[in-house]
């Protein structure tokens, strides 16, 4: 399964972004997320980075090899913004695994301007979440983080505790 609050943007296959419009994305992916996992709970995976990092594609190869988890796709650059996601994960007892797709500023920009045009995000949009963004760490209730340096040759990864 894989949420992106961005997926709840889309409005006859383009993305329509106003500010009351991601506040109810962000409240519909709490719910689904609270909904999967009262379903059947399993592993959920942060993914977290800023945009143009490659959180979509890790999630989408992801899930091609594990059925079993759920993937939560966005740049989750705060503690804050990753503490509910870790609270509705906790409540349904599901461990979760925070991804760290980490990359330059400069590579994050140009990945961005290759996107659909309605998904191009302002680089000065970019450029703050690079300066708000808070590395994930294992005292927010993360279980794991796996850091992945997307700058580096595919598949480069280790585990940081």
């Amino acid at each position: 399964m894989h949420l992106n609050p961005d997926h709840y943007l889309q409005i006859d296959g383009r993305r329509v972004f106003t500010p009351e419009r991601n506040t109810a994305a962000w409240e519909r992916l709490y719910a689904d997320l609270a909904a999967a996992l009262a379903d059947s709970p399993r592993r959920v995976f942060l993914v977290i980075g800023v945009q143009g990092s490659g959180k979509s594609t890790w999630v989408k190869a992801r899930l091609q090899s594990a059925a079993d988890v759920i993937c939560v796709d966005s740049t989750l650059a705060t503690a804050a913004r990753r503490s509910r996601l870790i609270e509705i994960a906790r409540r349904a007892k599901s461990p979760v695994t925070g991804v760290w797709i980490r990359v330059s500023l400069e590579t994050a920009l140009g990945r961005n301007r290759t996107r659909p045009h309605d998904e191009i995000v302002p680089d000065e949009a970019i450029a703050n979440v690079f300066r708000l963004f808070e590395a994930p760490s294992l005292s927010e209730g993360l279980d794991e983080i796996i850091l992945i340096d997307n700058d580096a040759p595919a598949h480069t990864s280790r585990n940081q505790t």
